[in-house]
C-alpha cells in the first residue's frame, strides 16, 4: 500500500477534505455536505494511519509513533469541534429539502456575510487540493508502470458518490427570493471540488484499463522461448 499510493495524493486529500469540512461549516452549507465531510476527514485519517504502519513496517522509523498520536489528535479535533460550535450557536430553523421549481417569486442574489466568505475562501483552497492531490497519484502510476496495491473500488465509488454529492447540490430548489446564479455562486467551490475532481479521476481510470492489460499480456508469454 505505502508502494502504491503516493503520500501527497494522501496529504492533498486530507488537506481537502479538511477545508471542505471548515468551509462548509462556515459558509452555511447544506447539512448533508458537513456530515459527509467529516466522514471523509475520518476515512483520510484511517488511511493515512494505514500508510504509516505498514511504511513503519517495512522499515521501522522512532516517527511513526508520534506521526500516529498527531492523526489521532487531528482525528478528535475533527470530531468534537463540529458539535461544540454547533451546540454554542442557537440553530436557525431550516427548510426542508425541496426539488427546484418552475417559477419563483422576484430572484435576487444573497449577500455574503463575513463568516460566508471566510467558508467561501476555505471551501475554493479545498477544491484546489482535490484537483492537485489527483497529480502526484497519477505520477506514481505512470512511473510505476502499474496500479497494483491500490483498490479501483476506491476510485469507482469516489466517482459515483461525487457526481451524486454534485447532483443533490444543484437539484435543491433555492432559498426563497434567492435567484439561481447566487444560489450556484454560494455552492461554486464544493461544485468544482466534487465535480471537478471527475476528469482526473477518468484518467487514474483509464490508467487501470491500460496496465492491467499490460499485466495480463506479460503473465501470458511463455516462460521459455518455443
Amino acid at each position: 500500500m505505502d508502494q502504491a499510493l503516493s503520500l501527497w495524493f494522501l496529504l492533498g486529500w486530507i488537506g481537502g477534505d479538511s477545508c471542505n469540512l471548515i468551509g462548509s461549516f462556515l459558509a452555511d452549507q447544506l447539512p448533508l455536505q458537513t456530515y459527509t465531510a467529516v466522514y471523509y476527514v475520518l476515512a483520510d485519517l484511517l488511511m493515512l494511519s494505514l500508510y504509516f504502519h505498514y511504511k513503519s513496517k517495512r522499515r521501522p522509523s522512532a516517527s511513526s509513533a508520534p506521526i500516529n498520536s498527531v492523526l489521532f489528535f487531528i482525528l478528535g479535533m475533527a470530531c468534537i469541534t463540529p458539535l461544540l460550535s454547533r451546540t454554542g450557536s442557537v440553530a436557525a430553523p431550516r427548510e426542508v429539502f425541496q426539488g427546484r421549481t418552475l417559477l419563483s417569486v422576484e430572484p435576487a442574489s444573497k449577500p455574503f456575510t463575513r463568516q460566508e466568505i471566510i467558508g467561501f475562501v476555505i471551501g475554493s483552497v479545498s477544491s484546489l487540493l482535490y484537483l492537485l492531490s489527483r497529480l502526484p497519484q497519477i505520477r506514481t502510476n505512470f512511473l510505476r508502470k502499474s496500479t497494483q496495491g491500490i483498490s479501483y473500488s476506491l476510485f469507482a465509488l469516489v466517482m459515483l458518490g461525487n457526481t451524486l454529492y454534485g447532483l443533490s447540490v444543484l437539484l435543491k430548489n433555492p432559498e426563497v427570493g434567492q435567484s439561481e446564479g447566487s444560489y450556484v455562486l454560494h455552492h461554486l467551490p464544493w461544485l468544482v471540488g466534487s465535480l471537478g475532481v471527475l476528469l482526473l479521476d477518468t484518467i487514474i481510470s483509464i490508467q487501470f484499463l491500460v496496465y492491467r492489460k499490460a499485466a495480463t499480456s506479460s503473465e501470458r508469454q511463455p516462460l521459455l522461448p518455443s
